[in-house]
């Protein structure tokens, strides 16, 4: 019986999957062209599959199908557009690399498969890492990201996911549904500044532009997390994490994990300054530092932090920023139920 229940359910999931992508899933044909053979993973927006590439002597790709929900939402799409359009013109050995396909019959992203894991998976698997381990890795997230910002282009949504570790000792900086370039005309989403607000810098938070030193404190705020184990900011929900991130800093590291040496706390906390200004300039600076830490000057950054205001004065302000950034969410699943009753009326 629990077999039967077994085989039940992992026949839904692949169907799940395979609607959600339009039909598509393992054994489909892709525009003549892309044999797909496994799904590598399912998320909220799109589903990733391994797939043959028949055109290259059957050189193993990554295809990002969008869900038929994002396929109908014209904000949702511009992600994808923009993750194609920007992705495209890259050319990094740490930046995940794009395939360009013409004539395509829908939307769909072909990257270059990797083996690893991403630093999300890794850090939920060891919570920290070693110092000289967690400056190491900064040090070469810094490297790509630089080669972004040198040509204008803001990531604006770093996180551990978004940081691959493949087997064969490299890393790729990958997703980049919402970076954009950073003179760009602004696009409006729907009364929120897209991000993962974890990591998200204040100035993103009240709805600023930002500029390469946003993206400096979301590695500060990822290197934070290597070395203590535990998200800064990780209050009890979104609203009381976007409200501590522009009223107060972080606690102090060395609080947290005594054995980090005071320079690299130095290090974090000035990457995670509320004030752009006080910042590393450049992802080139911040490298200096972390490959050099024993000549990180301390200025007793961790003796002036301060608390967050509590809710009563940013109260209304992050409520009102909290409904505007699940609109989109609840948009997207009335658009998934609608289309599903649509497509269950019509398969009667």
């Amino acid at each position: 019986m629990k077999l039967g229940v077994q085989v039940v359910s992992e026949v839904n999931r692949a169907q799940g999957q395979t609607w959600l992508a339009g039909g598509l899933g393992p054994g489909s044909l892709l525009d003549d062209r892309f044999s797909i053979t496994d799904v590598i993973c399912n998320g909220g927006m799109a589903s990733i599959f391994k797939a043959n590439d028949l055109q290259s002597g059957g050189r193993v790709v990554a295809i990002k199908i969008p869900h038929q929900m994002v396929e109908a939402d014209p904000t949702l799409f511009t992600r994808f557009e923009t993750e194609e359009k920007i992705g495209g013109e890259l050319e990094h050995p740490a930046i995940l690399k794009f395939y360009p396909v013409k004539n395509k019959s829908r939307m769909y992203l072909v990257m270059e498969y990797l083996e690893g894991k991403t630093l999300y998976q890794l850090l939920r698997e060891r919570r920290t890492l070693p110092e000289e381990e967690a400056l190491a890795l900064a040090s070469r997230i810094c490297q790509p990201l630089q080669y972004l910002h040198d040509r204008g282009i803001l990531h604006r949504d770093l996180k551990p996911e978004n940081i691959m570790l493949c087997t064969d000792g490299t890393m790729r900086l990958m997703d980049f549904g919402i970076a954009r370039l950073a003179h760009a005309r602004r696009m409006t989403f729907i009364g929120f500044a897209p991000g993962t607000p974890h990591y998200m810098a204040p100035e993103r938070v009240n709805g600023k532009r930002g500029d390469v030193r946003t993206d400096i404190y979301s590695l500060g705020a990822m290197l934070y997390e290597m070395l203590t184990g535990r998200i800064p900011f990780n209050q009890e929900d979104v609203t009381a994490i976007m409200n501590a991130r522009v009223t107060g800093d972080p606690d102090p590291l060395r609080r947290l994990n005594p054995a980090i040496s005071r320079q690299a706390e130095e290090i974090v906390l000035q990457a995670m300054e509320r004030d752009p200004d006080k910042r590393f300039a450049t992802a080139v600076e911040m490298q200096g530092a972390l490959d050099n830490p024993t000549q990180v000057k301390v200025t007793g950054r961790s003796e002036r932090l301060e608390p967050s205001t509590p809710f009563k004065r940013g109260l209304r302000k992050a409520r009102t920023i909290f409904l505007w950034a699940i609109l989109p969410v609840i948009i997207q699943v009335l658009l998934f139920f609608l289309i599903w009753h649509h497509l269950k009326g019509h398969g009667k």
